[in-house]
Order: structure tokens, then sequence, then C-alpha cells
């Protein structure tokens, strides 16, 4: 095994970890200014109509309107706001749409939290602990990680290198970094800037993956006294459909073995968003990820005036992990569709992940008797029935 990094290095790394958390939030205290939309369109997977206003920043306004529409025009458009109008836009439309969306950065996000609108963090974070055998580690990850994905990893020859020149870098953010997240997520992808990855690579390190000698995909790697976290990815000229190579799996193992021989207690994978239905999450999820809140400094509020098809067809397709005092639970909509087993079998196999206090699973239809055997014979996963509800709308939102 390599020698855990010098002592001194990790303090640096960790203070310098620290310094810069305490300027975003200090920058996000200072960014007070929102804007308020009033949007209409096709909500994207039912067809039906939708109207809704969203109150913000803007930072995740692309992310969103994504989420919610397939097509959309904004009817209002009310800028230089301040953030600590949220309420009163809020309370203001609550009777005028179907949906509201906010979006509000520390510690603005404190003005809605007793409103009853489900609060979502805006990304959550994923980390695995790692034990002290190399095998300890392998049997945290789940069979498909295991099995599937190593098998991929292996097929294709797939190695990993460390770099810290400066023309690896350049190369890695304008050829990898910035393309595949601009091919995946359009005008919705948030790139950071390129001072932030170069410095956190030359700091830490950049890992290459190798396939065959070519250089197919990247990753920057930074830590501190205990953890390392495997940061901002890409491949080869944005490609995302690699993974049936094994690159992205390749990304998670490599990483993983480089915190591993260096004596690090826990891998990082740091963000995704807070969708269980999310590709990125799924991947973290599959690699052992243990869900935690501290990723993000924005807080996105979500609030379905009613259940109508559109705002159905939104949750539906969109199971939200909330916060819940202090945890965070999954929220999964099935509508219309009364809970079946089958239901409550897939929500563990597919949704469960350590982290969450529970799966909710919400239906307009009363579960069946054996519906609830199942529930109650499956730890965390727990059945709410919104027939009996005079506001289901504000159920599925309760914390």
């Amino acid at each position: 095994m390599v020698g855990r990094p010098d002592g001194l290095a990790r303090v640096r790394a960790g203070t310098e970890r620290l310094y810069w958390q305490w300027q975003e939030y200090r920058e996000s205290a200072a960014t007070h200014e929102a804007s308020a939309l009033l949007v209409t369109g096709s909500e994207r997977h039912s067809g039906a109509p939708l109207r809704s206003l969203y109150f913000g920043s803007g930072n995740h306004l692309s992310y969103v309107l994504g989420l919610l529409y397939d097509e959309y025009r904004i009817e209002e458009e009310h800028r230089h706001l301040h953030a600590w109008q949220a309420r009163n836009w809020v309370e203001g439309y609550r009777n005028k749409v179907d949906f509201v969306v906010a979006d509000l950065p520390w510690p603005y996000h404190r003005l809605l939290a007793d409103r009853g609108l489900l609060q979502s963090p805006a990304w959550v974070d994923q980390k695995l602990s790692l034990p002290e055998s190399w095998g300890g580690v392998l049997a945290q990850l789940r069979s498909s990680a295991r099995g599937e994905d190593l098998r991929k990893i292996r097929k294709h020859g797939l190695r990993y290198r460390i770099v810290r020149d400066e023309e690896a870098i350049r190369r890695f953010y304008g050829e990898m970094y910035v393309p595949h997240l601009t091919n995946r997520f359009s005008s919705s992808a948030y790139i950071e800037p390129e001072w932030k990855v170069r410095y956190c690579a030359e700091n830490g390190a950049l890992m290459e993956i190798l396939r065959e000698g070519e250089v197919v995909a990247g990753q920057v790697l930074f830590g501190d006294r205990q953890s390392l976290q495997l940061l901002w990815a890409g491949t080869s000229g944005g490609e995302f459909g690699q993974q049936s190579q094994g690159v992205f799996p390749a990304l998670y193992y490599f990483g993983l073995l480089y915190a591993f021989e260096r004596g690090y207690h826990e891998a990082d994978y740091c963000g995704s968003r807070p969708l269980l239905s999310d590709g990125i999450f799924q991947l973290k999820r599959r690699w052992g990820g243990q869900v935690y809140d501290g990723w993000s400094r924005d807080t996105l509020f979500f609030l379905p005036i009613h259940l109508g098809q559109a705002n159905l067809g939104f949750l539906t397709r969109h199971p939200l992990i909330a916060r819940c005092g202090q945890d965070l639970v999954g929220k999964v909509m099935l509508g219309t569709e009364p809970i079946q087993p089958d239901d409550v079998a897939r929500a563990e196999l597919v949704y469960a992940t350590a982290g969450l206090q529970a799966i909710r699973l919400y239906s307009l239809q009363r579960p069946g008797a054996d519906a609830l055997d199942a529930a109650r014979a499956t730890t965390g996963i727990e059945l709410v029935d919104l027939s009996r509800e005079a506001q289901p709308a504000a159920t599925y939102c309760r914390r």
C-alpha cells in the first residue's frame, strides 16, 4: 500500500476547503437579487397545460424548467427583486398558478421553511467509508458494480494514471469536462470556472482513464485529512455514451482504489440532483454511496397546488429527495394507480439508499392489504394513502 499523504499537505487542503466553503456561503448571503417568472406551457410528460410561478436567484432556473416543461413561454418577468420577498410572491400566487417553484440560496431559504412547500437541497452528496481492507471496500458496493461494472473495466482494458501538468489539466477542462457537461445537460449544465478546476487538479490530482494508451476520460481528485473528493469528470470529446464501455465505472473504481491506497478514510462522490431517478445519483448509489445533505448551499422548493394531470405528470416522473426535519426522505408518487406489492419491492430495490430515512410511496387510491403487508415486511418503505386526505397535495409536501 502507498503511504499516507504528508500530514501538513492534508491539513492545508482541509483548511483551504473550509475557506472555500466559507467564501461560498459569504457570497451566497450577499447574493440577494431574485427574479419572478410566470410560466405557461405543456408539462413534459403528460402534455397537459401547466401554469407555474418561479421565484429565485436563477441559479437552477434552466434545470427546473427543463424538468417541468416540454415547451413553455414566459408570460411575465419581474427582475431586480430581493430574495427576502420570496414569501410575499409565493403567497400572492398560490391561487393563480398550478405549481410554484422557488430557488433560494443560504440563508434566504429559511423564509419558506415553514410555508408548506416541499424542500429539497439543490444537490445531494454521496460518500463511501473506506475500511482497512480492499475486500471490505468492495463488499459495500452493489452487486451490479462488483459484477457488471468491473467486467466492463477488465473487458476494455482500462487503466489509470495521475498527472498534474498544466497542459493535461487545460486539455481536460476544454476537451473533456466542458464538452461532456454541455452535451449531456445543455443549457442546464452547471460548469465550474477553469481557475477552480485547475487549482484543485494542481494541488490534488488529475486522474486520466486510458484505453490502449489513449486518454478517454478524466476526473479531478482533491483531498483533506480524512476524505478524498471525486470531483469534476469528463470524457474525451464530451461523449457520454462511453458509459457502456466501462469509462464511468472506471472513474469510480480507480478513484476508490487511489483513495484506499493513500489511506483516506472516506471517498466523497460529491453532488447529484435530488431525484431518486437521476442517472448520476443512481450510479453513485450503485457504487455504495450514502446520501448526505451537505453539498449544496441552494435549496429548491416545490409546491403543487393540486394533484391534477400536469402536476401528477411531473411528480410521478420525478421521485424527489426531500428534507424531513434533519433527515432526507424519498417521495415516490404513483398517482391514481393503487400501490401494489411490486411497487414496494421496486422501491426497495431501486430507490432505498443508505442515508435516506425512508422511501414514501403516495397514491390517490387506497392501498390493498397485500401492499400494506409488503410494506410492513420491508424496512424503510412507508405507504401514504392520499385518498383519505382533504388536501392531498399539501399532504404530499408535508415534512
